[in-house]
């Protein structure tokens, strides 16, 4: 296999008084997180358990999203996915998740100065329990599929929570970190043709 490519790994929370994160309905909600050239991967929680599928749309224009891709951990709820912002007027534009039993939820993502933002930080460290979000770029572009791991022992990706999927050389994904001492662990992201991409994360 090959290393090769970057990822990048952030745990998203929501505040209550952002005004970023515009539920619909009562339950599903993403976060949404900026990453480099106009790259953008979200997670999300309260999504129906039965979602086996999800995609990724806007209501406000079709060209703001381009190489869209979404995966839902089966059982969990949790869809993970990404985009990159297509070429369109600085504003206000309508994220939106739809799962395949039609629950659905909103956010707002603000583009300008030739970059897409959210306004979400990133935290220095996590905690067992805590979601964390993937981005993985330079992968083959002809992968299909990819699968999150860990070579660390113990294994911090706590089993049955590890989605992944991969469109145009860019994989999204994420997990939820289990109960492990902490330190530093290594994230991997594998694609089906053999390369993959590594990554520290630290649990404090």
């Amino acid at each position: 296999m090959r290393l090769i490519g970057t990822i990048l790994i952030c745990a998203l929370f929501i505040s209550a008084a952002s005004s970023l994160i515009i539920p619909i309905q009562s339950e599903p909600v993403i976060a949404l997180s900026g990453g480099s050239n106009r790259e953008i991967s979200f997670n999300g929680s309260g999504f129906l358990p039965t979602d086996t599928t999800c995609n990724v749309s806007s209501p406000s224009s079709n060209l703001v999203l381009l190489n869209s891709a979404c995966v839902v951990q089966v059982g969990t709820g949790a869809p993970y996915g990404g985009f990159i912002v297509g070429n369109v007027l600085p504003g206000s534009y309508v994220i939106q998740v739809t799962g395949n039993v039609g629950d659905f939820t909103q956010a707002i993502i603000q583009v300008g100065g030739g970059t897409g933002q959210s306004g979400m930080s990133n935290p220095v460290s996590l905690q067992a329990g805590s979601r964390v979000s993937i981005q993985a770029t330079g992968l083959l572009p002809t992968d299909t599929t990819c699968q999150l791991s860990s070579p660390s022992s113990p294994n911090p990706i706590l089993p049955g929570t590890a989605a992944c999927v991969v469109q145009g050389g860019i994989a999204y994904g994420g997990f939820i970190v289990g109960n492990v001492l902490s330190g530093s662990y290594v994230i991997q992201v594998t694609g089906n043709q053999g390369d993959f991409a590594q990554a520290i994360l630290t649990v404090a």
